[in-house]
């Protein structure tokens, strides 16, 4: 109740904060700031001189004056370039044109001469500097308008450019800022989240399972990618932070418009590279309404891509041996499917299409009293067609279904300046979401028939029977600054108010399994299987009661106090604190019988827990020429887990949620009825009806948000006039990481003869993939899910890096980074479930909180880029990504310490593999691949596995050990992309420029020179992956702690396998028109 009470105070606080505030100009976060000193003759500091900057662009013109220090400061002012003339009676004026980058300070210092007659204007060019800037203090990237244009993107997602970062990476499943997890990273677009919060995609980006993008990349102004903004106005990331701003209109009308193609002929010739064809258009337009008042913008961008869906269809070739059905086979189960009064589908091949759309309008205004109104909408959807067939499992096309993701966002940006340089900025943001999983066949059940060689598929994919995502955002955001002296203080809020509503409703039109065609084609139809989802609870008469759609609502208030300190003008500090308070204003269902077996109350959530983020920055100009820069700073950083983490809590507390009820021959298979479609039954023939199921998750009351302490040091060196030499290091520290346990086992058995930790009586007999059985502390209960915390995390990156500034035709950089990371658990999935199966392979006590290697890991990155310009306004712009390989485990595709699941048991390394004290085989004969019908003996596998071994350095190096976590690692990747832009000649009408450039892109270009460079080779799609085949254990009497296994292994496994469409080049054109 005192949190509770604390939490609305601090509310109250908050938006009467917001309330009273007046509203004056912009803090630095979507905008920047120009700063300076202004000297007289003798070198003294002027006071009360006039200063007004101007942007030409749009007429957005202020005025201020310098205090008694003689410096100025004028914030709030959107990126781009500006005129800067100071005046003084007895002085003669200055201008400089000054430029001006996202939320930095641009420096603009004058030393005003004494003017005893008016004379003109003295008039200089400042050139924009984005390493040596007295505000910069930590881990940073800018990618500027001129980088979005020249550098080739395949495509046009604004986030391609991060990996220019030297401290990003892609390892794992999506980009790591500095070794954490790619699921605390953050996006925002003019200062609003723009983010998929439940985190079902591993992008970020709304949409992002079907390809989606934030924004049109024709919007997009400039970007940052922050590792460390010791700025505490940013925040709600742990890992990476993308902060964007977007193009306006100006006193000038300008546009653009392009397209861009690409298809599988335009590629190397591969088996396995399909026929597809991708092709993106782009138009904007922007311009005055009311010149120097008010101005609008217009980006509408779309994309089509086919792709032939992969796997076997009618008329096609055979598939690792397999050969496709016959058309009469196929005939005969539409024949049963029409009998059965289902859809019929067809058997041939099949597009998976991907359209895209993104529209963004933005309207500016000038207004009376030093105030700009922004009002801005994004518009984004993205559908994804998924469609596949297997060896064995052959679907007919009405069992596709398709992804459909829905976008809107509505912004409303208020700025103004008030007097003495006081400034602030409301941000309004309202973002809608809503996802679906659209079934080819809808309202229907799945029907499957087995027949000899093949089972088919068809109606309503069984995944997809129920499956809809909504996500509401409502985010209220205000910064107050207030100039004093040699110090700026900002005062601040940022608060979120999240409504979800998650409906997971799989088999909720059932599913039919028939063992044969005769019993589908039969008078009376006679099913052997039957599935079907069930949403808890049930009233008194067994029928539902609610749809079961999980629904919740969530806030996080967050609350800051900064000071930016000019203690000299060559060192600047900054020192800030920030408080963020994650509530939930719903919680999940309570459960009487966990509550009275384990003590665990299952409507709790954790709500009202606050999380303290100090930080402090400094920028050191050593020299005081602007040729030395130190900085650094140290600071936590508290991120947003995905919120589908915590809605497990929700889903899964055993009284609400979906049951899934399986009725099998022993249960009784209800009646087939065909009118029974929209309508299932709901139990089994004996009688069986659905019950909640066996897994509870429990986030606990007292879990914190992701939290990293975050230190960086960087030093800047000025070589030349153009030329920056930056050496830099990264280190962070797990404050308040996640830790996942399945608190329903009774703990460790033992250990058995290998070293690995048992949990209960691992698989015996010869069923390959069943799991064990473990000890529990209740037999009723096997899976109790705990999510609490840990801070054993921790990773560091040291960089080298060389930028060239744009002149004499060219600029570039090259990036040299050494880094480690190491993790208790990565997180990759959605589910409790998935998190502890497959966060940490492990052979050790599964409730130790140890980090080890993290699969986000990359030691070795080089990046480089850069863009030579010829006179013949031809430009060559290339990109080099060199990096090693990705981490990953081997496992076993069983269950080998008897947890009771599979598929998370980490390799023992035999010294001798022909040694049946160390490992036995049996024999074996694969049913696909290279060694299809040939039966290779246990000497053939061990001679085989040892030569395995020997060629892998991972276990080479653990002979007689299980194999460390994630200690295999995929080869070096090269990667060079290039892009060729020819201009032709402008041609000038009466009101207008007009340009016409014609670009060529290619990607993976060393591909393009040689079939055997630019390869992307890697052992598996993503970590663990099965390298042996468990076929058994033999145990002497009970004792199966010195059980032996026994396993196959495939003679022509492949280590490493580059067969993808990334391995090889591929070439994209382009025609663009701008005005």
């Amino acid at each position: 109740m005192q949190s509770r009470r604390s939490i609305l105070t601090l509310a109250a606080l908050v938006l009467g904060l917001v309330g009273i505030i007046p509203r004056v100009a912009p803090a630095q976060v979507t905008t920047g700031t120009i700063s300076g000193t202004i000297t007289g003759d003798q070198s003294q500091p002027l006071e009360d001189v006039q200063v007004q900057v101007l942007s030409r662009e749009t007429g957005f013109s202020r005025g201020v004056r310098s205090n008694a220090s003689g410096r100025y400061t004028v914030p709030g002012l959107e990126v781009g370039t500006y005129d800067v003339t100071v005046r003084r009676i007895g002085f003669a004026a200055q201008t400089r044109t000054v430029a001006v980058t996202l939320s930095q300070t641009s420096r603009a210092d004058f030393a005003l001469t004494t003017q005893a007659t008016v004379l003109g204007t003295v008039t200089t060019t400042a050139t924009r500097d984005e390493v040596i800037t007295p505000t910069r203090t930590g881990v940073q990237t800018t990618v500027s308008d001129t980088a979005l244009r020249r550098l080739p993107t395949l495509n046009r997602n604004f986030t391609d450019f991060v990996a220019l970062t030297p401290q990003v990476s892609n390892a794992g499943p999506g980009l790591s800022g500095g070794g954490t997890n790619n699921r605390y990273n953050n996006i925002q677009i003019d200062g609003a989240t723009e983010a998929d919060l439940f985190g079902l995609g591993s992008t970020g980006q709304p949409g992002g399972q079907a390809s989606g993008k934030s924004i049109g990349l024709e919007a997009v102004k400039e970007y940052q990618v922050l590792l460390t903004p010791f700025d505490v106005r940013q925040g709600n990331f742990a890992g990476l932070l993308v902060n964007a701003v977007t193009k306006s209109g100006t006193n000038e009308f300008h546009g653009s418009a392009l397209a861009m193609t690409r298809n599988q002929g335009l590629t190397r010739s591969q088996t396995y590279i399909n026929k597809y064809d991708q092709s993106q258009y782009a138009f904007s337009v922007g311009g005055p309404i009311v010149k120097d008042k008010a101005f609008f913008f217009v980006n509408p961008e779309f994309q089509t891509r086919s792709t032939p869906a992969s796997g076997l269809y009618l008329g096609g070739p055979s598939v690792n041996g397999i050969a496709p059905p016959s058309a009469a086979l196929v005939d005969s189960v539409n024949m049963a499917l029409a009998k059965l009064g289902q859809p019929t589908g067809g058997g041939g091949l099949v597009n998976n299409d991907n359209p895209l759309q993104n529209i963004f309008a933005r309207l500016d205004f000038n207004l009376p009293w030093n105030t700009q109104l922004v009002l801005r909408h994004n518009y984004g959807y993205a559908q994804d067609q998924s469609f596949s067939r297997s060896q064995n499992s052959f679907r007919l096309d009405n069992n596709a279904y398709a992804f459909q993701s829905t976008k809107n966002a509505s912004v409303a940006q208020i700025r103004t300046l008030a007097p003495n340089g006081m400034f602030n900025e409301l941000l309004i943001n309202r973002t809608s979401i809503r996802d679906r999983r659209q079934p080819a066949t809808r309202n229907r059940p799945e029907i499957q028939i087995v027949t000899t060689n093949y089972t088919f598929f068809s109606g309503s994919e069984n995944a997809s029977q129920g499956n809809e995502l909504d996500q509401d955002l409502l985010e209220l955001t205000d910064n107050f600054t207030v100039p004093l002296n040699t110090h700026r203080f900002t005062i601040g809020t940022q608060n979120q108010f999240y409504r979800v509503r998650n409906l997971f409703g799989q088999y909720s039109y059932g599913a039919w399994r028939f063992g044969n065609l005769a019993s589908a084609l039969a008078d009376t139809a006679k099913p052997n299987q039957y599935i079907v989802g069930v949403p808890l609870p049930l009233d008194a008469t067994g029928k539902p009661v609610s749809d079961g759609a999980v629904r919740f609502r969530a806030a996080q208030y967050g609350v800051y106090l900064q000071d930016e300190w000019a203690v000299t003008p060559l060192f600047n500090l900054s020192l800030g604190v920030r408080a963020d308070i994650p509530t939930f204003r719903d919680r999940p269902t309570y459960n009487k019988v966990v509550d009275s077996t384990f003590a665990i109350n299952t409507s709790e959530i954790p709500s009202g827990n606050v999380q303290w983020s100090p930080r402090v920055g400094f920028n050191w100009n050593v020299t005081g020429d602007d040729r030395n820069q130190l900085r650094g700073g140290v600071g936590l950083f508290t991120g947003r887990p995905a919120f589908v983490w915590l809605s497990n809590s929700f889903q899964n507390s055993g009284a609400n949620g979906f049951a899934r009820l399986t009725c099998n021959p022993a249960q009784g298979v209800p009646v087939y009825n065909a009118a029974n479609a929209s309508n299932p039954p709901t139990q089994c023939a004996g009688g069986l009806t659905a019950t909640a199921g066996g897994e509870i998750d429990y986030a606990d009351k007292n879990l914190k948000f992701p939290q990293n302490l975050r230190y960086s040091l960087g030093y800047d060196h000025r070589l030349a006039e153009h030329w920056v030499l930056t050496l830099e290091g990264l280190y962070t520290q797990g404050v308040n990481g996640l830790f996942y346990q399945n608190y329903a086992l009774a703990g460790p058995q033992g250990v058995d003869r290998y070293g690995r930790t048992i949990y209960g009586t691992p698989v015996t007999g010869s069923d390959q993939t069943r799991a064990g059985t473990p000890a529990l502390k209740v037999s009723t209960r096997q899976q109790l899910f705990l999510t609490t915390n840990q801070s054993d995390d921790h990773a560091y990156n040291a960089t080298l890096q060389l930028q060239r500034r744009y002149a004499d035709h060219y600029e570039g950089s090259i990036a040299y980074t050494y880094g480690r990371a190491f993790d208790v658990q990565a997180f990759t999935s959605s589910t409790a479930f998935s998190q502890y199966r497959f966060g940490r392979p492990w052979g050790g006590d599964q409730s130790e909180k140890k980090a080890t290697r993290s699969i986000f890991e990359q030691r070795h990155r080089i990046v480089a880029q850069g863009t030579y310009s010829f006179p013949s306004k031809t430009d060559l712009s290339v990109i080099y990504y060199g990096q090693s390989g990705n981490p990953f485990d081997y496992v076993y595709n069983a269950d080998l310490n008897g947890d009771g699941i599979t598929r998370n048991d980490p390799l023992y390394v035999p010294k001798n593999a022909l040694d049946p004290a160390e490992i036995t085989f049996a024999p074996y004969t694969p049913t696909t691949g290279p060694g299809k019908g040939i039966t290779y003996s246990a000497a053939q596998q061990g001679d085989a596995f040892n030569r395995f071994i020997q060629s892998s350095p991972c276990l080479r190096n653990n002979r007689g050990h299980i194999a460390p976590r994630n200690a295999c690692e995929n080869p070096w990747t090269h990667t060079v992309n290039l892009s060729a832009r020819q201009s032709l000649p402008q041609f000038i009408t009466r009101y207008v420029s007009q340009n016409l450039t014609l670009q060529a892109d290619v990607f993976n270009f060393l591909n393009l020179l040689n079939k055997n460079w630019g390869a992307q080779a890697f052992g598996g799609t993503q970590s663990p992956y099965d390298l042996l085949i468990f076929r058994g254990m033999q145990t002497a009497g009970t004792n199966f702690l010195n059980g032996t296994p026994t396993f196959s292994f495939d003679p022509n496994y492949k280590k490493f396998t580059a067969g993808n469409l990334s391995s090889n080049y591929q070439i994209q054109f382009q025609i663009r028109y701008s005005f």
